[in-house]
């Protein structure tokens, strides 16, 4: 088979690849399997890679012929070992894009000695009518075939939720979009399409959101569009959801800083945590004491005074009016890209800088 064909056919099987793993395909990783299917044919001095390096294309060729060491199963697990120290995204674009390469030439009539050093020649289909001539009217309608292919695979494979992910999504199950955003929360930014009913209004609800946490058993928490939602397969939730398909957005981490006050106030807990959101989204898990705080379900309970925060983004805060609050214990999280810095406001932090904003606010 030809370059084109064969650039073609490992992007393609790159993106199998990054399906099969749960990986977001990336453009350069893309390219890099495309030059990647082309390096088997390092022993052919005439082919494309061989015409650029010929010093090393001859001496191969010469000595164990084409399609046979470099196309084998051995050359693959060389590569496969060679690449291993290498991120997945590019792991899976190196090994899948040279595998192909030998995958590709199976089709043609001399096929590939997968097992060499043995002699014996891989080929299908085992009809030789029908294998491919390269350069040919067949292999033009083979690269054509795969190059369609490779748009759907794309489309389920930037999900990022795996093979098995993709077919979960086709059912939109919800349930199983919670199971996979449990074991997957901590690596990115999780996004919610929704399909369903408003439990409160009764009215259709239909859109795309970004994920806040689990909500009991089976629902999650989402930003809807005038605050956080519950939505669940059940009436318990704000949202009933028919279908629902889980995303992977961008690549994030959680840096966690603890609270914990005997005595404070809402402006000054506020100011302490506002450098936070500089960084990322900020929420906050925990409990506190006041008589004042409204309730704002899911986020937000309130039994008497005891307030009850279940990843209430920072910006609930600004609904509270200013008061005492009392022991104060919670965790702020702080989602952030990777290697971004969080300011140093842990336990030592807050406890030495809130009392002294808590002289501002108190008689």
């Amino acid at each position: 088979m030809i370059a084109p064909t064969h650039i073609i056919a490992g992007q393609f099987a790159y993106l199998v690849g990054a399906l099969v793993a749960g990986h977001p395909p990336a453009a350069p990783e893309a390219v890099a399997a495309g030059a990647a299917a082309l390096l088997p044919d390092i022993d052919k001095r005439s082919g494309y890679v061989g015409r650029w390096l010929p010093w090393l294309s001859g001496p191969i060729e010469e000595a164990v012929g084409h399609r046979t060491a470099t196309h084998s199963l051995l050359a693959l697990a060389v590569v496969a070992v060679v690449a291993w120290p290498l991120p997945t995204g590019w792991y899976i674009a190196v090994v899948a894009g040279f595998g192909s390469h030998a995958v590709a030439d199976m089709m043609t009539p001399s096929g590939v000695a997968w097992f060499w050093p043995a002699r014996a020649r891989c080929v299908i289909p085992g009809n030789a009518a029908y294998r491919i001539e390269a350069m040919s009217i067949p292999e033009l309608w083979v690269a054509v075939l795969v190059g369609l292919l490779s748009w759907p695979v794309l489309a389920m494979a930037q999900g990022g939720t795996g093979a098995l992910g993709a077919v979960r999504d086709l059912i939109g199950d919800m349930g199983s979009a919670r199971q996979h955003y449990d074991a997957h929360k901590s690596e990115a930014d999780w996004w919610l399409t929704v399909r369903g009913q408003d439990n409160r209004g009764f009215q259709a609800v239909e859109g795309r959101y970004r994920v806040i946490a689990p909500f009991r058993a089976t629902g999650l928490i989402v930003e809807g569009p005038r605050g956080p939602v519950s939505v669940c397969r059940s009436g318990e939730c704000d949202w009933y959801v028919e279908r629902a398909v889980i995303e992977r957005g961008e690549s994030e981490v959680t840096t966690t800083r603890d609270i914990r006050l005997s005595q404070t106030t809402v402006d000054a807990l506020r100011e302490a945590l506002a450098p936070l959101s500089e960084t990322g989204r900020v929420y906050l898990v925990g409990q506190a004491r006041s008589a004042r705080v409204p309730v704002s379900p899911p986020t937000v309970a309130v039994a008497q005074d005891r307030v009850t925060l279940s990843f209430a983004p920072l910006a609930e805060l600004d609904a509270w009016p200013a008061g005492p609050l009392r022991d104060v214990d919670v965790r702020v999280q702080v989602r952030h890209p990777p290697g971004a810095s969080v300011p140093p406001l842990g336990v030592e932090a807050a406890a030495s800088r809130l009392p002294l904003l808590l002289e501002r606010h108190l008689p």
